[in-house]
């Protein structure tokens, strides 16, 4: 069973490297990247910079493309959708992220750029924790896509068209009907896409995936919590619908009629360096109307 958090992690090797990722065009995120990459260099940490998302002035970096990048960990200052485009770049998905927010909810996220630099002062201490998320893969055939953290969504490659999914657990079939589409979510991604879709929060120390579909019509298709352990099947089964499956809101692949889109646990997890065990703190804060 995988160990969610990883307690007094050592976070600094004798590297002393840190990637920085922004997300483009806001000049708010560029000035925090300039902060942090002068804290760095104060404490004699290098710094690389992705030159097409971070205008980082400071002469203390090294321009570095996220796919180059060989480091003890990245700081991405963006939100969620800055996360899950350094992780579809980067060449070890295991590096440890450390995530400032700069974008709308920010669930992924760890701290403000008004807080960042004294939760970095902490995290070059090891006063942190590693929290570890399942990634899941998928592919059809032989045909493997990429690793994701939140969800395999599969929708019609014609807008507003249906598509008729038959579902199967392990090769048992478990559901047939039509839905918009449907995908497959991690526990972190049950926050994300999965939860605006109906499906419920699964809890990460749940060792699952939850199966939603989008818009089923008079419900013909279930929202199901299965073992991740398992290998679920999508089945485009309506002849001359042709769909895509859409990894993390990255990357998209052609799925043809007929086809099986296979899903199950992948090998890699992905790591963020947390201040602390602060998932559900996150989920009433950021996820949780505040009406009351």
């Amino acid at each position: 069973m995988l160990n969610l958090i990883v307690e007094k992690p050592q976070i600094l090797t004798d590297k002393r490297l840190v990637g920085l990722v922004c997300k483009p065009g806001r000049p708010e995120a560029d000035q925090a990247a300039n902060r942090i990459a002068e804290f760095m260099g104060s404490h004699d940490i290098s710094v690389l910079v992705d030159p097409g998302s971070c205008g980082v002035s400071s002469e203390r970096v090294d321009p570095t493309p996220i796919e180059e990048m060989d480091v003890d960990f990245v700081v991405t200052v963006g939100g969620d959708g800055t996360i899950l485009y350094t992780l579809s770049k980067m060449k070890d998905r295991e590096t440890p992220l450390f995530c400032v927010n700069r974008g709308s909810v920010g669930f992924l996220t760890e701290t403000s750029t008004t807080t960042a630099i004294t939760a970095l002062e902490k995290v070059i201490r090891n006063e942190c924790v590693i929290e570890q998320n399942v990634n899941i893969a998928s592919g059809v055939g032989e045909r493997r896509f990429e690793e994701a953290l939140n969800e395999v969504y599969v929708v019609s490659r014609m807008p507003g068209r249906l598509l008729t999914f038959q579902v199967h657990l392990d090769g048992v079939r478990i559901d047939y009907g039509r839905a918009d589409g449907a995908m497959v979510s991690t526990p972190s991604g049950s926050t994300a896409y999965s939860l605006a879709a109906g499906g419920s929060i699964l809890s990460p120390d749940v060792n699952g995936f939850i199966f939603v579909p989008v818009c089923p019509p008079r419900f013909e298709l279930k929202s199901v919590v299965i073992p991740d352990n398992c290998v679920i099947e999508l089945e485009l089964v309506k002849p001359g619908a042709q769909g895509l499956a859409v990894i993390d809101g990255q990357a998209t692949w052609d799925i043809e009629p007929s086809e099986k889109v296979w899903v199950k646990k992948a090998d890699c997890v992905t790591r963020f360096i947390r201040l602390y065990d602060n998932y559900w703190d996150r989920v009433n804060t950021r996820l949780v109307p505040r009406t009351l």
